[in-house]
């Protein structure tokens, strides 16, 4: 019984560790892609859209394109 509890304890802390990772790495992924529009020369626009909010980037040549598809759509990776 013992032995069963610290296995389930074990489990959860490394599927913690797991979840927290994952979503720094969504945050970071979304500044490259920030930061690669502003320097393409666009401008980052915050949009609330019912209870979430999305960034989008606003680019020179007029297109407009969600920060994470930019992120997706350029190739950028995280360093």
């Amino acid at each position: 019984m013992m032995m069963r509890q610290c296995s389930f304890i074990v489990i959860l802390a490394l599927l913690a560790g797991c979840a927290a990772s994952g979503a720094s790495d969504v945050d970071q992924a979304q500044q490259i892609a920030v930061d690669y529009c502003e320097r393409e020369g666009g401008e980052v626009v915050t949009r609330q859209e019912g209870t979430t909010s999305r960034q989008y980037c606003h680019l020179i040549e007029g297109r407009v394109i969600e920060v994470n598809r930019l992120y997706r759509a350029e190739g950028l990776r995280l360093h």
